[in-house]
């Protein structure tokens, strides 16, 4: 029982160090974004609990694929600046399986599910399986994939510019 308790707390204690990076990031590469949906108070202080990140209202990242990834924006802008979102992607997600790459790097912290993540040097079979208190940095422009193993895999997501994304076999990236 102790080793969960302590397990926990250091997932915890890890949570917290990761927001605040990503605040910080965030506040530093992006002075002008307003807050599209967070709890702030009268000081400034930005509280998202855990738990919250699975009852957003979530909508597709891109009108033409209505089958996801879905995010929800915590501040900033996906679509023209840096932000720090919330994704959703769905069990055997196609679109996360093909590789493809994004124009700007994006941090992501694993909060539900099962999720394997790999570049273009690696395979699906290879990858490791991350699960809820994973990490990983995307570099842009690196080609990668990913697949969400279990029913649905939530993350919070922090990108340095605005999310577009191009496949390997797009002619014109």
């Amino acid at each position: 029982m102790k080793i969960k308790v302590l397990k926990s707390n250091m997932m915890s204690n890890a949570f917290i160090l990761f927001i605040l990076i990503c605040f910080l990031r965030l506040k530093g590469a992006a002075q002008n974004v307003q807050s599209v949906s967070s709890d702030k108070n009268d000081s400034g202080l930005i509280l998202i609990p855990l738990n919250d990140a699975f009852d957003y209202k979530f909508q597709p990242l891109y009108a033409n694929r209505p089958n996801g990834p879905y995010f929800h924006v915590l501040e900033g802008d996906p679509r023209s600046k840096p932000s720090y979102t919330v994704f959703r992607y769905s069990q055997n997600y196609t679109g996360s399986g093909k590789f493809h790459a994004h124009t700007h790097n994006y941090r992501l912290w694993l909060v539900e599910g099962a999720l394997k993540h790999w570049d273009e040097k690696g395979s699906e079979e290879t990858a490791t399986v991350l699960t809820p208190g994973s990490y990983l940095y995307q570099p842009a422009n690196q080609l990668h994939a990913a697949n969400c193993l279990s029913k649905r895999c939530t993350a919070y997501v922090l990108f340095d510019g605005p999310v577009k994304t191009y496949y390997a076999d797009d002619e014109d990236h």
